[in-house]
């Protein structure tokens, strides 16, 4: 039962992740992909706290990289803030969801 549980979490990540990354690439108003940057830079740093907290204890090494894959998107937020290169900005965001994404269920 548990694992059904996992499966179906792990499905609904990656179709909101999916589907955030689709949105903010396809879409015209600049208005929307402000929002979906926002919402998957948030995402991507919660997958990256959730799956870091699930490492045991003595992984430390392991646990700074998932903590180091989530600072992908608070430097995607500084970059998106400070400069106008959005193209990075998202590119980083991205990057970091997938990364997460992957890390969180032991792809990587």
């Amino acid at each position: 039962m548990a694992l059904g549980i996992l499966f179906l979490s792990f499905v609904i990540l990656v179709a909101i992740s999916i589907l955030g990354i689709s949105f903010l690439l396809l879409a015209k108003n600049e208005t929307v992909k402000k929002i979906m940057f926002y919402i998957l830079s948030i995402l991507s740093m919660g997958i990256s706290i959730v799956g870091a907290t699930s490492i045991p204890t003595n992984y430390i090494l392991v646990k700074v990289i998932t903590y180091i894959i989530g600072l992908l998107s608070v430097l995607a937020i500084i970059v998106h803030i400070k400069t106008n290169k959005r193209t990075v900005a998202y590119a980083l965001t991205i990057i970091s969801l997938i990364l997460g994404l992957l890390k969180l269920y032991g792809f990587i």
